[in-house]
């Protein structure tokens, strides 16, 4: 996509009559005025400028948000770390009514009061035309999820301006941090779910590793990972029950979801299953699931698989039981090539889901207890167990 600021792509510079996208750094809330040569901008992306210490002086004072370019229709807020000032938001929403996308990006986004938060839920109000939301490590405080939900999925009130189709594209993801031993309890486990409407094509609720993010020192959330840690933590499946509910239910079951990551929340088996016995049309699949040694829980998981004619990628993200992780822990032990597909028994997979083609398993993404790899190429299996370093006695 073209852009006005030339720095971020090789090459020439875009004339701005041309430009498609631009940023715009901000060190108040004071949007400056668009030049009529922008008037063709389809994508606009607001990145927070202001220090840490002038966050809330600056928060309380006056914003000015002028005329936008009418045909933008992808908003990126980023960085914006405790919030805006009340009204800043429904604003916003008011002069960019024909937004399509909406990526927020490391920020309490519904603010520390309750006035910021209903201008957090008014902002989605008023975006009727609204198909994807991305929330990349964004917190709320408790009730905003669930105020805002009913303004992001499938509506037919006859008031005006409620009546909406909802999301298509739904990303939520949290980049876990190991330096912070609150870090979980700082999601709202219960209520991101209610996010999950009939409209969703793809659904994603995903916890990546530190390793997967780009590091930003301006960001102010950003934690420095700390010694060799690794790997992810997932909701444990009491707190799986909301998710399960959102995706099997009559009124908030996805009709044609393609792509479910579940992986923040941890599935038993028989949650698995109920989630593909109602989402049986899942080509892309990365789920973490609760792991138990041996062949029964291996049989269980490919039943539940098999329901899903179509799956062409699978990613299994086992959250051991006390028995796996004992035996995990020893390289030699072959818990994985026990608990997990064999050869043979990805061309079984296979002839049910004829379309699958990678297949892989890791223990919470780490790489030291070892992971399980599939790829079919000209319609032959090829991997299989690769051994992690196991933990030293």
């Amino acid at each position: 996509m073209a852009t006005t600021n030339p720095s971020n792509l090789p090459g020439a510079p875009v004339e701005p009559s041309e430009a498609q996208g631009a940023q715009v750094p901000l060190q108040s809330f004071t949007i400056p005025e668009f030049p009529p040569s922008a008037r063709g901008l389809k994508a606009l992306t607001l990145t927070s400028d202001i220090k840490v210490d002038e966050y809330q002086d600056i928060i309380s004072k006056p914003y000015t948000i002028p005329a936008l370019p009418a045909g933008i229709e992808s908003l990126t807020l980023e960085l914006f770390s405790l919030g805006y000032p009340p009204g800043f938001l429904t604003a916003l929403a008011e002069r960019l009514p024909n937004l399509k996308s909406v990526v927020l990006y490391s920020q309490l986004f519904a603010g520390i009061t309750d006035e910021s938060q209903k201008d957090a839920v008014e902002f989605f109000k008023r975006l009727p035309l609204l198909r994807a939301l991305h929330l990349l490590d964004v917190f709320a405080k408790p009730h905003f999820f669930t105020s805002a939900a009913p303004w992001l999925r499938y509506n037919t009130s006859d008031v005006p301006g409620e009546a909406r189709r909802g999301l298509m594209f739904l990303e939520v993801n949290y980049t876990f941090r190991h330096e912070d031993e609150d870090f979980m309890a700082k999601i709202q486990a219960t209520e991101l779910p209610s996010l999950v409407g009939p409209g969703l094509i793809s659904c994603s609720f995903n916890v990546a590793t530190p390793d997967e993010a780009e590091d930003d020192e301006q960001d102010p959330t950003t934690i420095q990972q700390a010694g060799n840690k690794e790997g992810v933590m997932a909701f444990n499946k009491s707190l799986a029950t909301h998710l399960i509910e959102a995706l099997t239910g009559e009124e908030t079951s996805p009709r044609g979801l393609r792509a479910l990551n579940s992986t923040l929340y941890t599935l038993t088996l028989d949650q698995l299953t109920k989630v593909l016995e109602t989402q049986k049309n899942v080509m892309v699949l990365n789920v973490t699931v609760e792991a138990e040694p041996g062949e029964d829980s291996k049989k269980g998981l490919l039943k539940a698989l098999e329901q899903c004619k179509n799956l062409e990628q699978v990613e299994i993200v086992a959250n051991p039981s006390l028995r796996f992780f004992m035996a995990v822990q020893n390289p030699k032990s072959g818990v994985l090539a026990q608990s997990f597909p064999s050869s043979a028994d990805m061309d079984a997979l296979s002839s049910t889901c004829s379309k699958l083609s990678s297949f892989k398993v890791n223990v919470l993404r780490t790489t030291t207890f070892g992971t399980v790899e599939w790829e079919r190429k000209d319609g032959k299996w090829s991997g299989g167990v690769k051994e992690g370093k196991g933990v030293a006695s």
